[in-house]
This record gives C-alpha cells, structure tokens and sequence, in this order.
C-alpha cells in the first residue's frame, strides 16, 4: 500500500472531547482527525464494532428497542448485525481483505452479546426514562459554538451524564481515568449550557461494570476553558505557519496505537527499540528481496529488510510471509527491491536473526512513495 499524504492543517471552529484529547497528546493526530483523508489509513477493527455497539446503546436509551428481556436481546443483535454489516461495507480495503465479513472481525461476537446483555439488562432494571427524562446521543454545543459534544446519554432525572466504553478497563475499571473525567466534565459543562443540571458522570464499560465521579460546576467550567485554551494555542499554531511534521509530539504513549505513523517523519525521526515494549514494533528500511509463496492456495510474500529506523534495532530483518493480498489492497504495487517500506505493528518473533510476522488485526505494510 502507498503512504498517504499528510494534511494541510487547518484553524479549527470548534473542539470536541476526542479532539481535546488529541491535542493534548499530539496535535498532529488532532489534525489528522480533522482535516486528514478519511478512510486512506485502516483504523483498528475495534473502532468499527465500537460504533455498532454505540449505535444499539442509543437505539435503547431512545426507546427503539423495547419488549421483554429476550425481546430486547434479539432487537439488539439485530440492530449491532445491521450496523456492522453497513460500517464493514464502507471500510478500507485492507479491513475488507483481512476480514471478508463482519462476523470475522475481532470479538464480533462479544460485542454483539454484550450490547444484547447491556440492552437486557435496561429492560430488567426498570431504569427506562419518562419522556423527556433522557437525552440519547444528542449533539450539544456551547452558547458560542466553541465546545461540542454528543454523550452517549444525559439521564435528566439521575443528573449524570452516562458514556459507554466497548473495553473493559485493563485495571482498576471501577476507577474512571483521568481522560475519562475530561470527557466527561466537558459533558456535563455542555449539558449545562443546554439548561440541564448534570452533577455526576458514569462510566459503563463493555462488562457492565461502571465507575462514577462526581463533577462540579465549577470542575465543568473550568475543563471547558481549558478545551478552550487549547484550541486557541493550535488555531495560533496554524496562523504561524505550523505543518502537520511541525505539530506532531511523538513518544511512546503519544504514539501507541496513532493512525498516523505510517505517514509521520516525525515518528520515524524520534522511534528507537526502547519503545517497543509501549508503542509496539513498527519498522522502516530499503527491501532487499521480496519473495512470493503460496501455502495452501494463499499468495504470501517474504520481504528481506534492510532496516534503518523504528521501534527495532539497526538491522537485516525478515518480514516473514504477509499475505500478499494485503500489501496491494489500495491497488498499488508490491513493494520491490529498492523500495523503502515501512511496517507497522507487526510481532518480533526472534531478534538474531531479526524475524518479523504479520498481526492479523493490526499489521500493515507501507511503500513510501513520493512525499513523505
């Protein structure tokens, strides 16, 4: 597949809590979100079936899923079958040649049941809000348009705004996380500008655990100014003259998991092997040999690397046999000697010899064409 090419950051009208969080760890990611070519970078399978999932939660708290336990159980999967199949058919090629359906993208199933247990669960508690009592998936927005968001719920009578995560937390998920309680404050402050009192925030995970904080007004309002603040500096950074290389903040943390490493220098500059254990194994170097097998009826391609940069030592590796169907999805070329390709988190198998192999759900390979 062919880098795609960074984008022309632009001032920005208004921040979003994602957006929030993005400038904060990295501004170039924040401009990736908002100006970048949506669907030119394969976003991780979860994030599909995370939208699925958000969809029945608010199918269910505005009242289209309604009946008995079971009722609500099978509206539910149907509703998740719907969604996905829908997202799966919009998706990037490399997404569509991993997984030929959404039944096989990762922990489809678990998703799927957990919406059905979650949407079960409401009907058996008796938590159902009157009209009027509940604000599902609505988009709020700050008197002077700066501050917008869309909380998965706003229960009017319980005064808690409600945010649904597909993930169990790794540990300590009763405890909502310092992002968490960003987000959430920055609800509760919108929810405020809209003429409804909320005073707490709750965080559903995927499981059914939930974890709550109390938040002040006073909490709310000063987070906002501070979403505010950090609009600002960015919208001053572009006037400036700021690229997206000159924003980005790369670090381990900062960097694990960021759509944008295929594509930013920045990254490849800052990367060394003592990043690996956080940010996982991405790889860039000049393709001594590429070549092509077949086991069992599937065409696989075992690339010899002279690799320069990452999150790997200085090296020869060998990417052992990536399905070749991947490393052309968007239609370019298989990547040839000569080329420089740039790997991203795939599995060291062995490091003498350096041994590489594809992951199936997150592994890309990269020919650096052009601009980078």
């Amino acid at each position: 597949m062919l880098i795609p090419n960074a984008p022309t950051p632009r001032a920005l009208r208004s921040i979003s809590p994602s957006l929030y969080e993005a400038l904060l760890s990295c501004p170039a990611r924040a401009a990736w979100y908002a100006t970048g070519t949506r669907g030119a970078v394969a976003p991780h399978p979860s994030a599909l079936l995370a939208i699925s999932f958000h969809g029945v939660m608010e199918a269910l708290q505005k009242g289209r899923i309604t009946g008995t336990d079971e009722e609500c159980r099978l509206g539910a999967r149907s509703l998740f079958d719907g969604l996905a199949a829908r997202i799966h058919t919009e998706a990037h090629p490399l997404i569509k040649v991993k997984f030929p359906s959404p039944q096989k993208l990762p922990y489809y199933n678990l998703l799927r049941e957990r919406s059905a247990a979650l949407a079960a669960d409401y009907s058996r508690s008796g938590e159902r809000q009157e009209a009027g009592r509940a604000v599902a998936e609505g988009r709020f927005e700050s008197s002077d348009g700066v501050i917008v968001g869309r909380p998965d719920m706003v229960d009017v009578g319980r005064a808690v705004v409600v945010d649904y995560k597909t993930g169990q937390a790794a540990k300590d998920g009763w405890r909502v996380s310092e992002r968490e309680a960003r987000q959430l404050s920055l609800y509760v402050y919108l929810a405020a500008e809209a003429g409804i009192t909320a005073t707490r925030g709750m965080i559903v995970r995927g499981n059914g655990d939930t974890a709550r904080i109390d938040i002040s007004k006073d909490t709310a309002n000063a987070e906002a100014e501070r979403a505010r603040k950090v609009l600002a500096e960015f919208n001053a950074s572009i006037d400036g003259g700021s690229t997206f290389y000159g924003f980005a903040r790369p670090s381990a943390d900062a960097c694990r998991m960021c759509p944008c490493i295929p594509l930013c220098e920045r990254f490849w500059e800052a990367a060394d092997p003592s990043w690996s254990d956080e940010c996982g194994i991405h790889l860039e170097g000049t393709v001594t040999a590429a070549r092509p097998a077949s086991v069992q009826g599937t065409a696989l391609l075992t690339v010899e690397v002279d690799a320069s940069r990452g999150t790997i030592r200085k090296c020869e590796a060998t990417i052992e046999q990536i399905p070749a169907a991947w490393v052309v999805a968007d239609g370019d070329r298989a990547p040839e000697a000569g080329d420089t390709v740039r790997l991203v988190d795939a599995r060291l198998v062995s490091e003498d010899p350096t041994v590489i192999r594809a992951d199936r759900v997150t592994t890309s390979l990269w020919r650096v064409g052009g601009e980078t």
